[in-house]
């Protein structure tokens, strides 16, 4: 699989213990009419409880620029806290998902359905709202690193 280049961005969800974020390396267009869109989550972390127990979500378009902020939400076990207080971000008393501020652009999420599949469960959702934010390229994880898109050929 580490031939085949794909999107890195965060998925953020609030908890009632607070803010829950992770990147993820499996996120892709599905539809658009409905817009869709999906993600893999592996079923032993944080993340998928929280996405269990949330109708609402944020997949945030990381640039190029962003690995260092790729690498932290990678980290599997910190705290909420952990994960946020050194991340610029806003939270919304509305239970709404914690955006992460300076990102190419946030997707605003509801949950359409959920499917287990082997150790990981995809989940769909449908795109409720588009934050546009700043220009730059996308990241991409290709071959176990972090890269950018490259030349157009």
């Amino acid at each position: 699989m580490r031939r085949i280049a794909s999107p890195v961005v965060i998925v953020t969800v609030e908890t009632p213990e607070g803010p829950r974020g992770a990147t993820i390396g499996s996120f892709t267009s599905v539809s658009l009419e409905p817009p869709l869109v999906s993600f893999n989550v592996t079923r032993e972390t944080q993340l998928h409880q929280a996405l269990n127990h949330a109708d609402r979500f944020a997949v945030h378009l990381l640039a190029a620029e962003h690995a260092d902020l790729a690498t932290h939400f990678a980290l599997p076990d910190l705290s909420s806290a952990a994960q946020f207080d050194s991340v610029e971000h806003a939270r919304f008393a509305d239970g709404r998902a914690p955006h992460v501020a300076g990102t190419l652009g946030i997707l605003l999420c509801r949950t359409e359905s959920r499917f287990a599949a082997g150790d990981h469960s995809i989940f769909v959702g449908r795109v409720n709202g588009v934050e546009v934010g700043l220009d730059g390229t996308p990241l991409l994880y290709y071959a176990r690193s972090y890269r950018d898109v490259g030349e157009e050929v």
